[in-house]
């Protein structure tokens, strides 16, 4: 015999209270919260060319580039 989860819903309130000491990121979904998983090596090898040549690009200029896991 299975025994049925009940599924929570979140307010986007709350997922931002959550959020704020995950230690782990997260997104957010209709009410739902969602364990974001890692990247893979190519995606951290893209994403850090692409934050070269932003930053680059826009050197001297008033904007700030992140990498993928700032929290703003």
């Amino acid at each position: 015999m299975t025994i049925a989860q009940e599924t929570l819903y979140y307010s986007p309130a709350e997922y931002l209270e959550l959020e704020v000491n995950s230690d782990i990121r997260h997104e957010y979904i209709n009410g739902l919260i969602i364990h974001k998983t890692g990247g893979t090596p190519d995606h951290n090898q893209l994403a850090g060319n692409f934050y070269a040549i932003l930053n680059f690009a826009l050197k001297r200029q008033p904007y700030q580039v992140f990498v993928t896991d700032q929290r703003l």
